[in-house]
């Protein structure tokens, strides 16, 4: 997918550019640092499966932060020979596509457990979501080191310098290079897409004024065959998948421009380019710094701690309205939600 070696080689960027970089994974692993410590104290109240999510998301993005500064720094001082780092550079990289293989099982989780709540509940169970996530991010791995058994270009042999994939020559290379591109162009449509179905559903579940409930019951779909019960969620499950929607689209602001460095290279010059490469790596780096504040940071926009007004807490005052409070899987802050009496009776197991 995306080269995550880039900023490691030397470049004719300002100085200014590696402190900016250098700055950008030291936030990220104070961020994720914390993100971490606030999943852990607060697993016990929260979602198994959000949990899960949002913890191997921080570790991941932890570890590739990690290992971008203290690589990128060990290669700046030569403290390695240039093929050891360059091969320990792309094990580093795996942890990116990896990080994109997590935020598509969000939303694709999301997207389910909002339009097919039914099946969702049947089918995707703790396990079948742990089991799904691990193999997708192990063929991630994977597919990042095939340079490694010679499929793929990320070392320079005659020249004895790292390389970038998408400059390769051999048609080898260059197939692996238009791999990458594929599979991170599809990664992040579907990400995109999964995002406009949850934003469409969370719209329905608003103008419908649809009640929130924990469990749904037998009776709700006996006494309402014809009322569409694809609208109940927790409000928990709302929370998150707001939580998703910033962390998708993060992921896609910040590594869309990879991609297309991808076809500049391929198909022209790739010293026209240079600007654009080096923005690109930045916004590569910004990413990992990016993330965890979403999660620390989200649950005091929601309650207007920053100064803010989030637009999900813009709802109509009613005197016939409901005040439930409810904890979001970001953090463990309550956000409180205000609901309509329902229209139906209300299951006592809800």
């Amino acid at each position: 997918m995306m080269n995550v070696t880039e900023i490691g080689q030397p470049s004719p960027a300002p100085y200014i550019i590696q402190i900016i970089v250098t700055c950008s994974f030291i936030i990220g692993i104070i961020g994720n640092s914390i993100a971490l410590m606030i999943l852990y104290s607060s697993a016990k109240r929260r979602n198994k499966k959000h949990v899960l999510l949002l913890r191997w998301l921080a570790i991941n993005d932890l570890t590739a932060a990690v290992g971008m500064l203290t690589l990128t720094n060990l290669k700046r001082y030569s403290v390695l020979p240039e093929y050891w780092t360059c091969t320990a550079l792309l094990i580093i990289r795996g942890f990116g596509l990896g990080s994109g293989i997590v935020a598509l099982v969000m939303a694709l989780e999301r997207w389910f457990a909002l339009t097919r709540p039914f099946l969702y509940h049947k089918l995707v169970t703790y396990d079948v979501l742990k089991r799904t996530l691990c193999c997708l991010w192990l063929a991630a791995l994977f597919f990042t080191y095939s340079p490694l058994f010679g499929f793929g270009f990320y070392y320079d042999f005659e020249n004895e310098k790292c390389t970038r994939y998408r400059l390769g020559v051999s048609w080898e290379d260059r197939m692996f290079a238009w791999l990458n591109f594929a599979v991170g162009g599809l990664v992040c449509l579907s990400i995109a897409l999964c995002n406009i179905g949850v934003v469409l559903e969370l719209s329905k579940i608003r103008s419908q004024n649809r009640i929130l409930v924990r469990r749904i019951s037998r009776s709700i779909i006996v006494n309402n065959r014809t009322r569409s019960t694809r609208n109940h969620q927790t409000p928990e499950e709302v929370a998150f998948a707001k939580l998703m929607a910033y962390i998708s689209v993060i992921f896609c602001v910040c590594w869309g421009p990879q991609l297309i460095t991808i076809p500049m290279a391929q198909l022209g010059e790739p010293r026209r380019f240079s600007k654009i490469f080096m923005i690109a790596d930045l916004l590569m780096a910004f990413y990992f710094a990016l993330d965890p504040f979403v999660y620390v940071l989200l649950r005091y926009i929601e309650k207007g701690s920053l100064g803010f007004t989030c637009c999900f807490l813009r709802r109509r005052k009613s005197t016939n309205s409901l005040t439930t409070t409810t904890t979001t899987a970001a953090g463990g802050t309550p956000t409180t939600i205000l609901i309509t009496q329902p229209l139906y009776p209300t299951p006592s197991s809800a």
